[in-house]
């Protein structure tokens, strides 16, 4: 088991694992995560605090890797001058069960391609984008609780997803999508492909809007 402090470029090396388990706790500031690595995780830290800087932890037990990237933020919204931007990029070769959970921040996770076979996402407050369009070659689940701010979450067109939706006092947009009452929304092609994407959002204050894609 490795942890690490890290500051600047971030990388956990392939190893024989045949699956990952990654964990994602970001305190604030500008968040982005997407696919590509060359690693099973590349990335960079860039923060001007040195007591914001992550620590990062991997471990394989049984060919499942864990990563644990962690940042201990007090005083969160005060930001001010103070900068702290992520920028990881997760492995596409094998699947991944992620956990990602924010406190203020402007966050992008363009998921398209990753092998994802769970998905949780905590956001605090802020803005956040979601992209889990594309062609998806497995099934998964994925859940939500947006806290304070407007979420944007693409979906493909032409894989099944089915929407449970609860809402606080945000506004929920789901042009396209069919209603089955009781907050439960399916696209044109659920129940008619093989893979389904099953998520659940809790929608806190502000708007979360559901845009399908080819």
């Amino acid at each position: 088991m490795k942890t690490d402090r890290v500051s600047g470029a971030l990388a956990i090396e392939k190893d024989d694992a045949k699956s990952l388990e990654i964990d994602i706790d970001f305190g604030a500031g500008d968040l982005l995560i997407e696919g590509g690595a060359t690693n099973w995780v590349d990335g960079d830290i860039d923060t001007n605090v040195k007591k914001w800087l992550p620590s990062v932890m991997y471990k394989n037990k049984r060919e499942i890797g864990y990563v644990e990237i962690e940042q201990n933020m007090k005083g969160l919204s005060a930001l001010g001058n103070k900068r702290n931007n992520w920028n990881v990029q997760l492995t596409n070769e094998i699947p991944v069960n992620l956990d990602v959970e924010m406190g203020v921040s402007d966050a992008e996770l363009n998921l398209s391609g990753i092998q994802l076979s769970q998905l949780s996402v905590d956001a605090g407050v802020g803005d956040t984008t979601i992209n889990l369009s594309g062609d998806w070659q497995e099934s998964f689940d994925a859940e939500f609780e947006l806290g304070v701010g407007d979420a944007k979450i693409r979906l493909p067109q032409e894989t099944g997803v089915k929407l449970s939706v609860s809402k606080g006092i945000g506004s929920v947009g789901t042009k396209g999508f069919i209603s089955k009452g009781k907050g439960v929304y399916v696209n044109e092609a659920y129940g008619k492909t093989d893979t389904t994407i099953h998520l659940k959002v809790d929608v806190g204050v502000g708007g979360v809007e559901f845009l399908l894609v080819e």
